[in-house]
């Protein structure tokens, strides 16, 4: 009797193709399976689904967008300047040579501080006509002392019956004269004074005045006859242009001093809206160095006449920069009171989220599901913040755990890269 082996060997061997094709198939339904939720997935990858336990580690509570009544604002571009009000040009009174130059920019400065020393042949000319009127200042009162004494004795004479009138008044005569002509001379000293003073070289300096401040040795002597550029303000250097060796004029300016802890901005508001401005109204201003931050100021000047191309009005604003975060020729954003309400779409402030760069809040799309979608915003404060689009109301929105969306948002956008 023939072993049954054989056969039963043939029979799995014909099988074994149909019961591969089976395995196969049956490993292959779930990689198929896997592959459409993925790819369902990146097909919309604004959509975040959390489970129960996902949404109570989170904590997310939900909130509605609202119709609101917001303050009508007016939002313009200007750029940032410094104030001219606390700027000074700072220049020589004088021909000279540069000698020294003390500060450069971004140096911090005090009124009255040194900025330059210039050599000068006007100061040695200021001084010699202080020293002609100091003597002929001196002479003239000794000419008065002579004319009072012969005046005295003239009078006593024409008393005593020894003098006629004639020489009393001849006498009276001199003495009023050399007391007009002391007058003179006092106005020659003040006025070479000044001159002196005016070049910043008080006469106490002088080499030789008699003086308990007066200036000793051939070294301090040339140094008395440097005349001294000072700070008129405290502030800033902000522009330098001068250096050792220069020679300068009184036309020229040496430096540029301005005290930027006060700033100004400067917008070209369209012609339309000039009814809603006036001086003193607030102003919200904001750069792109600083988002978020908001920056009060005030207008302080708007101008009487249109820019006849533009059709706009330039309007300027004085802001505080205690800390200097501001520099002059940034570029902002000012946001004018114009003091009228409207109706708007208003979300809580606490639901906006920023995602490389963009606003974003976290839409509910059905039990927990929600959407990442982007929005323009207007106008913030602390009770919302205005949605231009994007959003309409009624709907609903993550408030409170609204950055564990955004971390789940980022976390699935780095896996798909």
């Amino acid at each position: 009797m023939r072993s049954p082996e054989p056969a039963i060997r043939r029979v799995l061997q014909g099988a074994a193709p149909a019961i591969l094709m089976i395995a196969l198939g049956g490993c292959s339904q779930p990689a198929s399976i896997t592959e459409k939720v993925e790819a369902q997935a990146a097909s919309d990858p604004d959509l975040i689904r959390l489970d129960r336990k996902a949404m109570r580690i989170a904590d997310i509570r939900l909130g509605e967008a609202e119709i609101r009544s917001v303050e009508e604002d007016l939002e313009v571009s200007g750029r940032v300047t410094v104030n001219q009000n606390a700027t000074a040009r700072v220049g020589s009174f004088t021909e000279g040579i540069v000698v020294g130059c003390c500060e450069s920019v971004g140096s911090d400065v005090q009124k009255g501080q040194v900025l330059a020393r210039l050599h000068s042949h006007e100061i040695h000319d200021a001084e010699s006509s202080y020293w002609e009127a100091r003597a002929e200042l001196e002479r003239r009162r000794t000419e008065l002392r002579f004319a009072e004494k012969f005046y005295q004795r003239a009078s006593r004479l024409h008393e005593l019956k020894a003098g006629s009138l004639q020489q009393v008044q001849e006498a009276e005569a001199e003495f009023r004269s050399a007391e007009m002509f002391l007058e003179v001379a006092k106005a020659g000293m003040e006025r070479a004074e000044n001159h002196l003073r005016y070049l910043g070289l008080p006469p106490e300096r002088l080499p030789g005045a008699a003086d308990e401040h007066a200036v000793e040795g051939r070294g301090a002597h040339e140094e008395a006859h440097l005349i001294e550029v000072r700070s008129p303000v405290t502030g800033t250097v902000i522009q330098r242009m001068v250096s050792p060796g220069a020679v300068v004029t009184p036309s020229d300016s040496l430096y540029v001093i301005s005290d930027l802890r006060s700033l100004w901005v400067i917008a070209q508001v369209p012609e339309q809206h000039l009814s809603s401005l006036r001086k003193g109204l607030d102003v919200e201003v904001s750069v792109r160095a600083y988002p978020g931050k908001i920056f009060p100021a005030r207008i302080s000047y708007i101008s009487d006449a249109l820019e006849p191309e533009t059709r706009t009005v330039e309007v300027r604003c004085e802001l505080r920069n205690p800390g200097r975060q501001l520099k002059a020729e940034m570029l902002a954003t000012l946001t004018i009171r114009a003091g009228g309400s409207r109706e708007a779409v208003v979300a809580p402030l606490a639901a906006l989220q920023n995602v490389e760069g963009r606003d974003v809040l976290f839409v509910s799309e059905g039990e927990h599901s929600f959407r990442a979608r982007r929005i323009r915003v207007g106008r913030r404060s602390k009770s919302g913040i205005e949605i231009v689009s994007g959003l309409q109301a009624g709907e609903k929105l993550a408030v409170t755990g609204a950055f564990h969306l955004k971390s789940e948002l980022l976390k699935a956008q780095m896996i798909e890269e």
